[in-house]
């Protein structure tokens, strides 16, 4: 039997170092992988897609940030996104008595309501990395827009000497108008308006695999 000398002891421990250190740079080159995957290309990708997709849905690409970086700038095409238009019908009466002359105003009108966000208020989109997930801050809801379609005047009757005057059939109208804002404002729209508009942009966070949650928008 040959006796291992010192040459061929330090050898092969020098051949297990490099195979050692080999391992290592492996293991180090295949985390260093893993984390740029993990923390950069992942949620850049996120981002970009989740900018793209609200893109296709509202019309307009939000400011989109990973943490405290902002990767997407916000591009507004629009200055509001409606995400609910609701009809209403609204009946007012107006009448009023002096000496016991009673002149009586009935007015009905169909309303086109709409509800969304105002983009000059902050609509941003965040991406956290750990653990990852999409956080959405959204303005509060807002009715942009109420519009009288149509109207009609059911009753429109003078007083013996208590005459309907021009005055008294705006005020009539004003006060239709006003009726018809508290009555869609008591309808709901503002809520469907958020929860239409955190329903869309969760398919699109969904699409891409991820999560997300709603928070109010951060003061920056």
């Amino acid at each position: 039997m040959e006796t291992p000398t010192l040459s061929s002891g330090l050898h092969t421990r020098s051949r297990t170092l490099v195979i050692v250190a080999v391992a290592l740079a492996i293991v180090m080159i295949g985390g260093s992988i893993a984390a740029y995957i993990v923390l950069v290309k992942v949620p850049s990708e996120l981002a970009r897609n989740t900018a793209e997709g609200i893109r296709q849905v509202f019309n307009f690409t939000p400011r989109v940030q990973i943490n405290q970086t902002v990767v997407v700038e916000q591009n507004i095409p629009v200055l509001e996104v409606a995400t609910v238009s609701r009809s209403l019908f609204v009946d007012h009466t107006w009448s009023h008595t002096w000496l016991a002359s009673t002149k009586t105003l009935e007015l009905q009108g169909s309303f086109t309501a709409k509800a969304g966000f105002d983009l000059h208020e902050p609509f941003r989109i965040v991406i956290e990395r750990s653990p990852l997930r999409v956080v959405a801050e959204l303005p509060r809801p807002k009715i942009l827009s109420l519009q009288m379609d149509s109207y009609r005047v059911v009753k429109d009757d003078d007083g013996w000497w208590n005459r309907i005057s021009e005055r008294d059939r705006e005020k009539a109208f004003q006060d239709l108008q006003t009726l018809a804002r508290t009555k869609v404002e008591a309808s709901g729209i503002l809520t469907e308006a958020q929860a239409t508009a955190e329903s869309r942009i969760r398919e699109v966070v969904e699409r891409n695999g991820a999560i997300v949650e709603f928070r109010a928008p951060s003061k920056q």
